[in-house]
């Protein structure tokens, strides 16, 4: 047993000794959750998206004076890429990346127009005419004859003002992506990071990138501002962390001060705190083992698991100070090995009711909770009447008296009677005015200063970073341009009438084939009729004509062209062979118009799928909530038919009552807080089902002895005192984890 103790332990030193970004921990709130819950393209889709969205970072930096914002700008790229932090840092553009979107498009620029020019084109084709020769003798248009020789009749130049300047606020400066705020000048950096945005490692390295906001600020008397997930990911780490802290080392603080105050030894406290490492060590070695990570979450709800631990070790330890001299180790243990086996098997089958559940977050909090529970109570039952064989030295039992007094309390039948009945009373009040919230976002404590920078870098770039988004499938890659056209046309009309803010498609950047050859066809009826007209009002010795053949822009080409690059994971490529695409939705006002809309479209025969993650995850808890209190119960019928078989009905009744009644108190509590019922208010009522079997079993197998003959003097000796040690230890942890 000690060989295994040890090679666990070397699992959880090694990644300690090489700093905690080496342990296996994943602060991933989404890897708690199931995957493929609507179908794979829908998944994909998320995936893809999000993946896209948490490795990028967005920095502005601001000033009342344009080229003090671009010197600090600079100056802030090249000192963050030393950080190792990011993979790619996009600050100033090249000459070759300003002109990417140019040579994309020139070789096909009849096939790309505007709407307002297709309207144009096909209702007053002359007007186009005119307007390039308005800009022709307007002085500051900026036509050169070269430019007129290749695109005389200026669409391209139309075109190209409009792709490149109606997705945002943003406009070139010097190199420079720009834009106006407030009477400020703020520039745009976008930074690609060199991992996973919930990667701890990175998180080690946002100190060195704020000390390096914090420097230009000061040097150059600008605005530094930062959005990205890993920011966000960072804090409810650094949150998960702070939990763990209160919860296991306060628990471990107030274990340490009871029971040097109780038995006033060196022995028992480490005992105690070997059982107690055992159970923690043992559960996050067969975590990893079993899932390859622990998740924070699991962490933060095993540190309740000391309040659990720690009662084998208080029955074992004062029972061999009740026995003075006369403590055997090996009696002293059969006195408890009945009740802690028990109690050790309720907890398991609350625990293990969990893993039926298809929910990774769930199955993973339960093996960690079933296997530190196995490791605390084979260390107290192997190693206890090893290492605690001698008798301890004599201490007068603690707190005898008002145990005695608190003990008699609890025999006035108006208290044992009474107070659960008021309790219950309460609680039901409580639960009339309780209701249910499963919103994910109710749940996310956003820091201010993260969400202020946040929408304030929206309000500057008007860049939106949000998560809804329509999925489009086709059966073939010219099918699903076409789609996505149609689904265009839908948006634009929802965009004026105000249901949306607006979208992202690529459709405003790679129409169908057809679409295309629609366009040339309007852009060669032009040259014909008015190319005439053109060159005569221009006095040009030659006539205007076509020189641009149909060579339709095909997605694979749009894809490989580097100018595409912020818009590729729009594209989802081949899912279950049919391509995929994903329109991003912006500022959503009336999300059951588009829901009306995609269920039209689908009795259409039109594959068209509304995705929200955060209703998706909310509907997910919403479930499991209801899962959970299924389990929940079944786990409470199971262990009542356990006790019935030891105990009887109505002695069983009697075992199960406590913890039943402190689960609805826990519950009613809320109706009177405020505080929505959730799946995590659920997840407690397992550990309050743990803790309070372990204490009634107790009380009931005393009541075993006695009738096997003991005399109830020796049987409160020796049950009763280790009972309130469990019930401060245990209090203590649920109180700090409150």
């Amino acid at each position: 047993m000690l060989a295994v103790w040890v090679v666990l332990g070397m699992q959880v030193i090694r990644p300690l000794m090489q700093g905690h970004s080496a342990l296996p921990i994943d602060t991933n709130i989404l890897a708690l959750l199931p995957e493929n819950r609507q179908d794979p393209a829908a998944q994909a889709a998320f995936d893809q998206v999000a993946t896209s969205m948490s490795d990028k970072v967005v920095f502005v930096v601001g000033s009342d004076n344009s080229t003090q914002a671009l010197s600090a700008a600079n100056d802030f790229a090249k000192q963050i890429a030393t950080l190792g932090l990011f993979a790619d840092i996009s600050a100033k553009m090249s000459e070759s990346q300003q002109q990417a979107w140019g040579k994309l498009y020139f070789p096909h620029r009849a096939q790309f127009l505007t709407d307002e020019q297709q309207a144009r084109l096909a209702s007053n084709p002359a007007s186009q005419v005119q307007r390039v020769i308005q800009a022709v003798y307007n002085p500051f248009s900026g036509v050169t004859g070269q430019e007129l020789a290749a695109d005389p009749f200026l669409l391209f130049r139309e075109f190209m003002s409009q792709l490149t300047g109606s997705s945002s606020a943003v406009t070139l400066q010097q190199g420079y992506l720009t834009a106006k705020y407030q009477g400020k000048t703020y520039v745009l950096i976008t930074a690609d990071l060199a991992g996973s945005a919930y990667s701890m490692a990175l998180h080690d390295k946002l100190p060195a990138l704020n000390q390096i906001e914090a420097q230009i600020r000061k040097q150059f008397d600008v605005d530094v501002l930062h959005t990205g997930v890993i920011f966000y990911a960072a804090h409810g780490t650094e949150s998960a962390k702070s939990e763990i802290s209160t919860i296991g080392v306060g628990s471990l603080v107030g274990v340490i001060i009871l029971l040097l105050l109780v038995y006033r030894s060196a022995l028992p406290l480490g005992l105690a705190l070997l059982s107690i490492g055992c159970g923690l060590v043992a559960a996050f070695v067969v975590t990893v083992a079993v899932f390859g990570k622990v998740h924070l979450f699991s962490l933060v709800f095993g540190a309740s698991l000391i309040g659990v631990s720690i009662d084998y070790a208080l029955h074992f330890l004062t029972d061999r100070l009740a026995a003075g001299k006369q403590w055997q180790a090996r009696t002293g243990l059969q006195h408890i090995v009945a009740a802690v086996s028990l109690g050790l098997l309720m907890s398991l089958i609350g625990y293990l009711c969990m893993m039926i559940a298809p929910f990774p977050g769930l199955q993973q909090l339960s093996l960690f909770s079933a296997v530190g529970l196995l490791a605390a109570y084979a260390t107290v039952m192997c190693w206890y009447p090893v290492l605690a064989a001698r008798p301890g030295k004599i201490v007068a039992l603690p707190l005898v008296s008002a145990m005695r007094v608190w003990l008699r309390l609890w025999s006035m039948p108006s208290v044992r009677w009474g107070l659960p009945a008021l309790c219950l009373l309460v609680a039901v009040v409580g639960l009339s005015r309780s209701g249910y919230d499963d919103d994910i976002r109710q749940l996310q404590a956003l820091p201010g200063d993260l969400k202020q920078q946040e929408e304030t870098i929206k309000a500057i770039t008007g860049l939106h970073g949000g998560q809804q988004m329509l999925l489009v499938q086709a059966p073939t890659e010219q099918a699903l341009l076409t789609q996505l056209g149609k689904v265009d046309a839908q948006l634009k009309q929802f965009v004026e009438d105000g249901v949306l803010g607006g979208y992202q498609s690529l459709h405003s950047y790679l129409p169908s084939a057809q679409a295309q050859a629609k366009n040339y066809q309007l852009v060669e009826h032009l040259y014909d009729q008015q190319g005439a007209a053109l060159a005569a009002q221009l006095q040009l010795k030659q006539a205007v004509e076509l020189d641009a053949d149909f060579l339709p822009l095909t997605p694979t080409a749009f894809l490989q062209s580097p100018a595409s690059a912020p818009l590729r994971f729009l594209w989802l490529g081949n899912i279950a062979g049919h391509p995929a695409s994903v329109v991003m939705l912006k500022d959503i006002h009336d999300a059951k118009a588009v829901q009306a809309y995609v269920a039209k479209a689908r009795t259409q025969g039109q594959t068209l799928t509304y995705l929200d993650k955060a209703q998706e995850v909310s509907s997910i808890f919403a479930e499991y909530r209801v899962r959970i209190s299924e389990l929940l119960l079944a786990a409470v019928g199971v262990i009542y038919l356990i006790l019935v078989v030891r105990y009887g009905w109505l002695r069983a009744l009697r075992v199960i009552a406590p913890p039943a009644i402190a689960s609805i108190v826990g519950l009613g509590i809320t109706g009177f807080t405020g505080t929505p019922l959730n799946l995590f208010n659920l997840l407690g009522l397992f550990l309050i089902l743990g803790i309070g079997i372990d204490y009634t079993l107790f009380f009931a197998e005393q009541g075993r002895t006695a009738q096997a003959g003991q005399s109830e003097k020796t049987a409160q000796q020796e049950n009763n005192p280790p009972e309130q040690g469990s019930v401060y230890s245990t209090l203590l942890a649920i109180t700090l984890s409150a």
